[in-house]
């Protein structure tokens, strides 16, 4: 159950982001959805190997590397859709930080779900 709020964090991040950072631009409110559930599936499947295989350069930058990646990531996802952009890498940033502020938020409340 966490996966599946986390994953609607990731969801409702990039429609958030489009409307509050203006370096985030989406054409149309469907793509700005699209793009988060490109991002969720991202975070999903391939962010924990990216995670496990740079653990050990993560501790060494003091957990700043984990952001650089998420906002790869969100560059990464946006890159695929036609009417999403991103201005920069920057934007990139805040936008994964927002992310990460939702899908920890939302975690958080699927674990209240279970008490």
């Amino acid at each position: 159950m966490t996966i599946l709020f986390r994953f609607c964090g990731c969801l409702l991040a990039m429609p958030l982001a489009a409307e509050l950072l203006p370096g985030i631009h989406a054409a149309t409110p469907e793509t700005a959805w699209i793009a988060g559930g490109a991002l969720g599936v991202l975070y999903l499947f391939v962010r924990p190997i990216a995670r496990l295989l740079l653990t050990p350069l993560n501790c060494l930058s003091v957990g700043i590397l984990g952001f650089i990646i998420d906002a790869l990531f969100v560059q990464l996802a946006t890159s695929w859709l036609a009417g999403f952009e991103i201005d920069g890498f920057g934007w990139a940033l805040l936008a994964a930080l927002l992310t990460s502020v939702l899908r920890e938020a939302m975690g958080k409340l699927a674990e209240m779900r279970k008490k």
